[in-house]
């Protein structure tokens, strides 16, 4: 093990021995030319069962899934099947959106498109944050109802009834894991086909990516070894909660580090999409919440002098998940990362653990 090894070994084993509640950590880094590529894992994926992490343990990816899903929808977008700027509801039956987006008495559904989706900027609520007057968040369901299962076209029917839209569609851009879900439905109308089959038809197949697959839906394409890493909340295992059954083109896919890598630096190298185009046209960035910026299913991070002690750090470009995931390429040194911490109870703590990495590691590269 070389020093720079030695040193992301340290990283990760101290990132679960400081932490009071990161039991696990798996992190897999790799540069553009394949010359350096490293993965490491510490702490157990199951407290009750002992189960050792390892580099090769599967996880759930969470909202890194978005990821997926957008790039499936640009691929239908070069395919010529869909445009960007048509309607949701010529993709939806009315059923499912019928009053979806009504704001100050004026119902704006009509005019949603597939970019406003894509980019957060349709203004429909978030069925999986948002608070309705009268009850509990669905995240709260998840922690205190972990028997209630829901169906993944209720999720946008607690969108619908339960809550507000934020804004008039385009005005500006707010997280809402609803617009995608509906993007699942969208790939589903379009292909004829289920989510979990076109996934593997437009990106599991064709980088033989065999340890990924859509939670409850499909299998991967070689049987894993290992179980899958528990996601916690605090003490508590929220990862069996059958709230989360409705996972899906927001956030159900399970991966490994080293197989999401094989994914990104595919969607960077061309190999997916049209990298001058298409990819271009996914990093148009507006500001979702400091230090995040959103295009069209991806995300970017720009660390602030106040945040890296005033050194500057590379921009990021990928995806994060909730859950303490992350699938990012740093351009300016050519880096890839992919990692996972499995707590829940701190969505920006995987920011502030890249963050803390590109400190002690970014001159290496």
């Amino acid at each position: 093990m070389n020093p720079l090894e030695e040193k992301l070994q340290d990283f990760v084993r101290n990132t679960v021995d400081k932490n009071k509640y990161i039991f696990n950590f798996l992190l897999t880094l790799s540069t553009g030319n394949k010359e350096f590529n490293w993965s490491g894992a510490e702490g157990v994926i199951s407290r009750e069962q002992r189960i050792i992490a390892t580099p090769t343990t599967p996880f759930f990816i969470a909202s890194i899934t978005k990821l997926f899903t957008a790039t499936t929808i640009m691929k239908l977008y070069e395919e010529k099947k869909i445009n960007l700027e048509d309607k949701i509801v010529d993709y939806l039956p009315e059923s499912l959106v019928k009053g979806l987006h009504i704001f100050k008495g004026v119902d704006y559904t009509e005019t949603i498109t597939i970019r406003h989706l894509l980019s957060h900027t349709s203004g429909i609520a978030d069925y999986f944050l948002e608070k309705p007057k009268d009850g509990k968040s669905y995240f709260k369901m998840v922690l205190e109802n972990p028997e209630k299962e829901i169906t993944i076209d209720q999720t946008i029917t607690i969108a619908r009834e339960k809550l507000q839209p934020n804004f008039v569609p385009g005005n500006r851009a707010k997280y809402s894991d609803t617009n995608f879900q509906l993007l699942g439905r969208i790939i589903e109308s379009v292909e004829k086909k289920e989510l979990h089959d076109v996934y593997l038809d437009k990106i599991f197949t064709p980088l033989e990516m065999k340890n990924t697959w859509l939670y409850r839906m499909s299998e991967p394409i070689e049987k894993s070894k290992e179980p899958v890493a528990e996601i916690y909340y605090n003490n508590d295992v929220i990862s069996s909660s059958k709230p989360f059954y409705a996972a899906w083109a927001d956030g159900g896919l399970i991966s490994t580090t080293n197989d999401s890598l094989v994914f990104l630096r595919a969607l960077f190298n061309g190999e997916i999409l049209d990298k001058e185009k298409t990819l271009t046209l996914m990093h148009h960035w507006r500001s979702i919440g400091f230090p995040l910026k959103y295009g069209l299913g991806t995300m970017y991070i720009e660390f602030p002098a106040v945040m890296t002690m005033f050194r500057k750090l590379p921009g990021l470009t990928g995806h994060l998940g909730s859950t303490g995931t992350f699938l990012l390429y740093a351009e300016d040194i050519d880096l890839y990362l992919a990692g996972a911490i499995n707590q829940a109870n701190s969505p920006s703590k995987a920011v502030m653990i890249v963050l803390e990495l590109l400190r002690k590691i970014g001159k290496e590269f």
